[in-house]
Parts: C-alpha cells; sequence; structure tokens
C-alpha cells in the first residue's frame, strides 16, 4: 500500500510499507549502463465495497484490499562482476591516473618554459630576433655571398 491514500491504508491492520522494501530499484554501472542488480515490486489491490444485493457485504466500508504481492529482481553474477571490474575498473583507473600526469607535465612546461625563454633573453644568449640561414644542398654559393655581404 506504498503511495495510497491514507483513508485506505487506514482501515488494514497489519500493512506497514516501507519505501526500502517495497520500491522498484535499479543500479547502473554509469559509465557503461549496465544494470547490476535491479528489482521490481508491484502490488494488486481489490476495491472493496458495500453490494445491496449480497448481505455478507453489509459491514463493508469502502476501501482497497491487498491480493497480490509480487517481488521480482534479478542481480548479476560474480563471474560478471569480476569481469566489469577487470576490464572496465581497472582501465579507467590507469587512464585517471595517465590524466593527472599528462597535467602536471603540462603545467610543468607552462612554468618551466617561460622562466628558461626569459632568462636566456636577460643573459644575452643569442639573439632570438635573428634567424642565420641554413645552408642546404640546394643553397648556392652565389645566395651566401650575398647573404654574407648584407
Amino acid at each position: 500500500m506504498l503511495g495510497a491514500a491514507e483513508e485506505y491504508t487506514a482501515l488494514i491492520d497489519g500493512l506497514d510499507p516501507d519505501p526500502e522494501r517495497h520500491q522498484i530499484f535499479v543500479d547502473v554501472e554509469p559509465y557503461t549502463g549496465t544494470p547490476l542488480n535491479g528489482g521490481k515490486r508491484v502490488q494488486f489491490n481489490m476495491f472493496l465495497r458495500r453490494i445491496d444485493a449480497i448481505k455478507l457485504t453489509d459491514r463493508l466500508q469502502p476501501t482497497l484490499f491487498p491480493v497480490i504481492w509480487i517481488d521480482e529482481g534479478i542481480a548479476l553474477n560474480e563471474d560478471m562482476v569480476k569481469l566489469i571490474d577487470d576490464s572496465l575498473m581497472k582501465v579507467l583507473s590507469l587512464l585517471d591516473i595517465v590524466q593527472w600526469v599528462l597535467i602536471g607535465v603540462g603545467l610543468l612546461l607552462a612554468t618551466v618554459l617561460p622562466i628558461v625563454f626569459f632568462v636566456k633573453r636577460c643573459r644575452g644568449d643569442g639573439d632570438l630576433r635573428t634567424v642565420s640561414p641554413a645552408v642546404t644542398a640546394t643553397t648556392s654559393a652565389a645566395s651566401l655571398s650575398t647573404a654574407a655581404n648584407k
């Protein structure tokens, strides 16, 4: 009688609806959506009222009367839970560690490289604005001599 109006539950003795024991539930693994545990609980009620042609119902007050209670449930067995744990959870834990290591390396590089850049610039270790021409197989002797004269 969970969720029924108080006027109906007060007429029947011995019913104590508990949401923990009487609600429908499904436990789902959040990363894959795999249902791990579930339960469907249903109660069928009959509406009882007085019928003038039947003497047996003369003292009957209008009420809902529980007739059938069905409680179905399912849970994954230990082998399936171990398979999910081995194949998914350990990989996700490893990826979580790799993610934080990469974030740390990125922050370290973002902090150290500008410091190295400005230290080299302040010391005067080479002019960072000039680029010397590279000698390649396609560079001609004439182009090197004109670059040296400038």
